[in-house]
């Protein structure tokens, strides 16, 4: 497959998902984001690329055309903010970022790429919308109403070069059926991306009244048979999973020297856990950053998804011009 096939990203948000397809031969023609710090931050790693400030509920068909300038878009990615599906969170069937995904799939109706791409967490396929529906079979219903074939995959992040135990899903959609081949990859060591101890300043380090506060509450909520803590991290193991809320103490991935010496990572591990490139720039406060890199996806389980469709996409062409029988 010759030609470079176009591609616009919905919640790019900081570029993670679309710096994955970058390297794997794609070209990113738009961003779409309606967070201004996030876009600066892609802007600076994606100058060649157009974007778009806008909340992706009220984008519009013309809105995305008037940008790409009669490019033919093939492929929409995004990942739509995935609170509402969490496990981790309240799951709330009425969370109205739950209804993102159905606005995501109107601009494919409205643009017909090719392929889509939705990443998310797996929690989606459990969902239940307020009627007692499942979320995914409406995913399903109207994905099939517009003409496209799925694939569903849920990836672990340490099986694919990634330091980290974050599982996503990819639910990937296809005019034509396709078979994605993703290949794995051993993770990297933690104690290969994490700093040396004298490297990290001390304004990352716990406080000796925050770490006795963490242990009071540790022994009460032991009593009490709740779930509460702090993790530390096993820097022979892949991280916990990096969210968008780690700026707040960092409890749930913190290295651990000693009793008395405890700190949360730093913005740069966080980024290289999540597998973003060193070069990579990020733009806004420490918060703003820490925010950025936890919602994003990483950009190596990107480049595995990207690279399992392009290589699809070359074999159907392959036998198409073979005259040999497609899926």
């Amino acid at each position: 497959m010759k030609e470079s096939l176009n591609v616009i990203d919905l919640f790019c948000g900081a570029g993670g998902l679309s710096y994955g397809f970058k390297k794997a031969g794609f070209n990113i023609i738009l961003g779409v984001d309606n967070n201004e710090i996030a876009l600066k931050t892609f802007r600076m790693n994606h100058p060649e690329t157009e974007i778009l400030i806008k909340d992706i509920s009220k984008v519009k068909r013309k809105d995305i055309l008037d940008r790409i300038t009669g490019k033919k878009v093939d492929v929409i990615i995004g990942g739509p903010p995935c609170q509402g599906f969490s496990l981790a969170g309240k799951r709330n069937p009425r969370d109205p970022r739950n209804f993102l995904i159905k606005k995501f799939l109107n601009v494919v109706s409205e643009i017909q790429p090719e392929i889509f791409v939705i990443e998310n967490v797996p929690g989606l396929l459990s969902m239940k919308n307020s009627h007692g529906k499942n979320f995914i079979d409406k995913i399903l219903k109207k994905s099939k109403k517009m003409g496209y074939f799925l694939n569903i995959k849920i990836l672990r992040a340490d099986e694919y070069g990634i330091p980290q135990k974050r599982r996503r899903i990819f639910i990937v959609g296809s005019k034509k059926k396709m078979i994605l081949d993703i290949e794995k990859e051993q993770a990297i060591s933690l104690k290969e991306v994490l700093l040396k101890r004298k490297e990290v300043s001390p304004e990352y380090f716990y406080s000796e009244k925050m770490i006795a506060g963490f242990k009071r509450r540790e022994k009460i909520n032991k009593e009490l048979k709740r779930g509460f803590g702090w993790q530390f991290l096993d820097l022979k193991k892949p991280s916990y999973t990096i969210s968008a809320r780690y700026y707040k103490d960092g409890a749930e991935a913190l290295v651990k020297y000693s009793e008395k010496e405890i700190r949360k990572l730093t913005t740069e591990e966080c980024a290289r856990i999540q597998s973003f490139p060193r070069e990579y720039k990020f733009d806004g406060s420490k918060k703003e950053v820490y925010r950025q890199i936890g919602n994003a996806v990483p950009p190596q389980l990107s480049l595995k998804v990207a690279k399992a469709i392009f290589k699809s996409l070359e074999n159907g062409r392959r036998m198409e011009k073979n005259g040999e029988p497609l899926l």
